[in-house]
């Protein structure tokens, strides 16, 4: 019945042209939570780069590999101010980030094997494609040899709006923008309880998982300060989009609902909005807030307006029709299913996220975003002091939490990880150990391992 009085509410507000309400926006979250076995998805980016040179690819060859792909397996293109740059099957599909970085973004599974099988797959395609075009596609958090000044960014107009104003308020976001690629995993939730303990675990834990899939330790050809430059990049973006903005809700233990999680987003700046497929920019210049109580010009805001903003918002987790975990540098394919394996471990049983916040439960908002500064620099290799350990002791503690509670035949996924853990060690380490200190041996690393 309320689902019922849900749907007239919005369609009155749509003939009256009435401004969306709080109330509607909580129904959006109510209504995409989830009944029966619950998946998981995966959105996996890779750098692409020249073959004989490891510079940047260029579009057009990019996008011979987006058609060719999308002929082979029937595939709708993805078309944006008349460019090619994606090609989708259902709940599948390729695309360009800003800089030409590769995204594979897959349906969601109810089996990481599945996931594994679907991802090889395509990255077999796509390789295999690359190699007639010399295009290769790096499994790392940051193009190794160009940076952002180097590199074109796609013209589609999301990414242009973006590219505009993003610099004006973080100084890396042109960095993040064109040179960093990383990992992104999405997981059901059952209830409003349900999602803001999935969020509020999954933020606790977020500093010390990118500190272990730091993978961004070359840059500009050569070693950075950075075990994860990527993360840097993303922490001065944006203060008021980025990061783990939604402070209240992280410092509050207990009560809170959907409604906090978009207070957080209203009073996020917005960029644009959508009427007739055409953007009108907004620059900034108003919050969600301040267009649901004002307008803007002639328009109201609408709850498609609201999904968008907050689709524009790019904290290390966010909650949409799912939940989504970001604060990952690209990985190879096994590294990347490991991200998967270590969430569905501990956000798929309630035990497993209690077991997690009691371990956190001495941390705070603050201690997150120190901690997340600490692991962009040294990856593993600081002391968490309120837990009175190591940050690689902390990371093995929560990957050997996930282990207890995924199903036996997944535990296999994070063996690797935890035995990197157990020697002290994340992605970065590996790299640097092998004596790596520049684009051309680090291309020719990975593309070998």
């Amino acid at each position: 019945m309320q689902n019922i009085l849900n749907k007239e509410q919005d369609e009155i507000l749509k003939i009256l042209n009435l401004p969306t309400t709080r109330a509607e926006i909580t129904s959006y979250y109510m209504q995409n939570c989830k009944k029966g076995t619950l998946k998981t998805g995966l959105e996996y980016e890779r750098i692409s780069l020249d073959s004989r040179s490891f510079e940047t690819a260029k579009y057009e060859y990019l996008s011979e590999i987006i058609k060719n792909f999308a002929l082979m397996n029937e595939w709708e293109l993805m078309i944006d101010s008349d460019i090619v740059i994606g090609a989708k099957d259902g709940f599948n599909s390729i695309s360009l980030e800003p800089g030409g970085q590769f995204e594979i973004s897959l349906e969601p599974k109810n089996n990481l094997y599945d996931i594994l099988e679907n991802l090889e797959a395509y990255i077999r395609q796509i390789d295999k494609l690359g190699e007639y075009y010399n295009i290769s596609f790096l499994a790392a958090g940051i193009n190794p040899k160009n940076t952002y000044p180097d590199i074109d960014i796609v013209k589609k107009q999301r990414y242009e709006i973006m590219a505009e104003y993003l610099p004006k308020i973080g100084k890396l976001a042109p960095v993040m923008m064109r040179e960093t690629a990383g990992v992104q995993a999405n997981f059901d939730y059952t209830s409003e309880e349900d999602a803001i303990l999935k969020l509020k675990t999954a933020a606790y834990m977020s500093p010390f998982i990118t500190g272990f899939y730091a993978n961004s330790v070359i840059r500009d050809n050569e070693i950075s300060d950075y075990k994860s430059f990527r993360a840097l990049a993303w922490k001065y973006t944006g203060f008021d989009r980025c990061n783990l903005f939604y402070k209240n809700l992280i410092n509050s233990k207990m009560g809170q609902g959907f409604e906090d999680y978009i207070d957080a987003i209203l009073d996020v700046p917005m960029l644009y909005i959508v009427r007739n497929k055409r953007m009108i920019e907004l620059n900034g210049s108003i919050t969600f807030r301040e267009f649901m109580q004002k307008g803007y010009m002639e328009y109201c805001a609408s709850l498609n307006d609201y999904i968008l903003h907050s689709s524009l918002t790019f904290p290390d987790v966010r909650l949409k029709n799912c939940l989504e975990i970001r604060n990952h540098d690209s990985q190879n394919i096994m590294g990347a299913i490991s991200v998967c394996a270590l969430y569905k471990g501990i956000l798929y049983s309630k035990d497993a996220m209690y077991e997690v916040m009691e371990f956190l439960k001495p941390l705070n908002y603050d201690d997150l975003e120190t901690f997340g500064l600490n692991s962009a620099k040294f990856g593993v290799d600081y002391m968490a002091d309120k837990l009175k350990m190591t940050a690689s002791d902390a990371a093995r503690k929560l990957f050997e939490i996930s282990r207890r509670y995924l199903p036996d035949s997944e535990k296999d996924f994070l063996d690797n990880p935890i035995w990197l853990l157990k020697n002290r060690k994340c992605t970065a380490d590996v790299i640097l150990e092998h004596g790596i200190k520049d684009a051309d041996s680090l291309c020719r690393y990975l593309k070998n391992n």
